[in-house]
C-alpha cells in the first residue's frame, strides 16, 4: 500500500496535481453553483483540492513540460477548459436570468426603483427565474454532470497534453447561443402576451380618445405579465429541466473540439 501511495500521489505527481486543479479552478470561476460567491473561498478551495486529490490516480500517464518557462500556456489551456465546461450550464442559468429583466422592463416593474430615487429594490423577476432555473438544476444533478464532464475530460485530454484553441474556442463561442435562445423560450409567453394587449389597448385608445391609457396600461401590463409569468412557469421548467439534460451532450461536444486541436481522434 505505501508502494502504491507513493506512486499515485509521490513528487513527480505533483505537477499532474497542478495541472488538475487549475482545470477545477476554471470550472469553479463560470459553473453555477460552484461559482456562488455565497460560497466562502477557503471552503471553495478546500473542495477543488480534494477533488483534485480524488482525481489524480484516474488520471493517465501523461509527458509533462520539460522546461519552467513551457509551463504557463499548458496552465492556461487547462483554465480555459474548465471555463469552457463550466459555461455550458452557466448560459443556461443567464439566460433565463436576462428573460425575467426584459419581462421587468416589459410589464413596466422595472420602473419601480427609477421612480422612487433608488429607495425601493428592483422588481426582482430575473433573480426570481435565475434561482428557479438554479434549483432545478441542482434537483437534476446538473453540478455533477459537470464534474463528470470534467473527469471525462482527463481521460481525453489528460493534464500537460499541448493543445489548441481554434475548434474548442469556436465551439465555446456557440454555446453563449444558448443564453439568447433560453431567454427568448422563457420570455415568450409574456412577451406575446404583452404585445397583443399593448395592441388592443392602442385600437381601444383610437376608439375612446378621452381614455387615459397610460393610467390604463400600468395596471394591465403588470397584471397580465404577473399572472402570465405563473401561468407558464410550468412551461418554463420543463423547458430547462430539457436543457439541463442536454448537458452531458455538450460538454462532450466542447472537450471533442479541443480533442480535435490536440490531434486526439
Amino acid at each position: 500500500m505505501p508502494a502504491f501511495i507513493d506512486e499515485v500521489f509521490g513528487p513527480d505527481r505533483w505537477p499532474v496535481f497542478i495541472f488538475i486543479t487549475a482545470r477545477l479552478i476554471g470550472l469553479g470561476m463560470t459553473a453555477p453553483l460552484w461559482s456562488m460567491q455565497t460560497f466562502p473561498r477557503s471552503v471553495r478551495g478546500a473542495m477543488i483540492a480534494v477533488l483534485a486529490l480524488v482525481l489524480l490516480p484516474t488520471v493517465p500517464e501523461t509527458t509533462m513540460p520539460e522546461g519552467v518557462l513551457d509551463i504557463p500556456v499548458p496552465l492556461i489551456m487547462e483554465l480555459v477548459i474548465g471555463i469552457s465546461i463550466g459555461l455550458t450550464a452557466a448560459v443556461i442559468i443567464q439566460g433565463v436570468a436576462y428573460a425575467g429583466d426584459v419581462l421587468s422592463l416589459q410589464t413596466g416593474l422595472s420602473l419601480g426603483a427609477a421612480l422612487s430615487g433608488g429607495d425601493v429594490p428592483g422588481a426582482g423577476l430575473g433573480q426570481m427565474l435565475s434561482v428557479t432555473a438554479l434549483l432545478i438544476y441542482v434537483v437534476i444533478g446538473g453540478h455533477l454532470i459537470l464534474l463528470q464532464g470534467l473527469a471525462e475530460s482527463l481521460q481525453v485530454l489528460p493534464p500537460g497534453r499541448p493543445m489548441g484553441a481554434e475548434v474548442g474556442g469556436a465551439t465555446t463561442a456557440a454555446a453563449f447561443g444558448q443564453v439568447f435562445k433560453s431567454a427568448a423560450q422563457v420570455a415568450a409567453p409574456a412577451m406575446v402576451a404583452l404585445l397583443l394587449a399593448n395592441i388592443a389597448l392602442a385600437i381601444l385608445t383610437r376608439a375612446v380618445p378621452q381614455l387615459n391609457a397610460i393610467m390604463v396600461s400600468f395596471p394591465l401590463t403588470i397584471g397580465l405579465g404577473l399572472v402570465m409569468i405563473g401561468v407558464s412557469m410550468p412551461i418554463v421548467a420543463s423547458a430547462i429541466h430539457g436543457w439541463i439534460q442536454e448537458l452531458p451532450m455538450t460538454v462532450t461536444t466542447v472537450i471533442d473540439g479541443y480533442a480535435i486541436d490536440a490531434g486526439v481522434p
